[in-house]
């Protein structure tokens, strides 16, 4: 009933999107029908009209998700919650004290890999900057003069060849996983794909994503994969989306909408996707209206 749920205490056993147990920060507070975040270090948070519903949009909040954050990537965390508990002594004030040793601690470095870093980094850069690959062909001597007593600028060497090698297998496979990670965490995205022939007269479909970012609070839009096809049907491309899906282990029916150039080409590919949605019980969002260019 709206304004009589209690706290149940099943909840605790439940998880967040990130795998973590949610009674390592979730506490019944003062009444039955409040809760506490201890890694918020909230007061009694009501929950008798929402019930779960509150602790999920608690959890959802921005504070809350960069104290997730903390957690998951501090080497130590520790917060405190006193709780008045009998004691031996009455003088004596009970303090519960959590701290978790994290997960993930301060990498040390060898000198072979603080050159790779180095590398890296400046691969980051370039793909950032938008500078030619050939450009890094002597960029290794122009460090060594900068740095002259530099062990990492004398070791430094990337090449045009070098630095798409560590873009496309090394630092692409990363955030292609990160990016596979945000989807996973919600319900719904917009696929957006743009079908063009290349300079080597190839068919080339290129896919990006639209979601909402629970990291940033807003709706981003990232690249997610090229595919390069020969003679490009349209149960061509829908297989080669389905598999891409199936390849990271996302569910198609998770689709809200297909995004394009315009509204009245690759009828068929959409037909062809909704059919796929039904039978994973999804269906596409239509929208009576004159669509908005995903590419600007």
């Amino acid at each position: 009933m709206p304004k009589n749920t209690q706290f149940n205490q099943c909840w605790l056993l439940k998880t967040d999107s990130e795998g973590i147990k949610l009674n390592l920060w979730l506490k019944p507070g003062g009444k039955k029908s409040t809760f506490r975040c201890i890694i918020c270090k909230t007061d009694d948070l009501d929950c008798s009209n929402q019930g779960w519903g509150a602790i999920s949009q608690h959890m959802k909040t921005k504070g809350h998700l960069e104290n997730m954050k903390l957690l998951r990537t501090n080497s130590t965390f520790s917060f405190q919650s006193s709780t008045n508990q009998p004691s031996s002594n009455d003088n004596d004030i009970a303090t519960s004290e959590v701290r978790l040793e994290n997960l993930r601690k301060p990498l040390v470095l060898n000198f072979h890999e603080q050159v790779l870093k180095a590398e890296a980094l400046w691969a980051l850069t370039v793909a950032q900057r938008g500078y030619s690959f050939n450009s890094c062909d002597e960029i290794g001597d122009v460090f060594r003069n900068m740095f002259p007593d530099s062990k990492i600028a004398h070791e430094f060497s990337i090449q045009s060849k070098k630095i798409s090698y560590v873009l496309s297998h090394g630092l692409g496979p990363y955030f292609h996983q990160d990016l596979v990670k945000c989807l996973k965490r919600n319900e719904k995205f917009v696929l957006c794909f743009d079908e063009q022939t290349n300079n080597q007269n190839r068919k080339q479909l290129d896919l990006l994503v639209r979601y909402w970012c629970h990291d940033k609070g807003l709706v981003v839009t990232r690249y997610y994969k090229s595919i390069f096809l020969g003679h490009a049907t349209a149960s061509i491309l829908k297989n080669a989306i389905v598999d891409s899906f199936k390849t990271d282990g996302l569910e198609i029916k998770r689709l809200l909408m297909l995004g394009r150039d315009s509204p009245f080409v690759n009828l068929s590919l959409e037909k062809l996707i909704q059919d796929e949605m039904k039978k994973n019980g999804g269906d596409l969002l239509k929208i009576e209206k004159k669509m908005l260019n995903w590419f600007e």
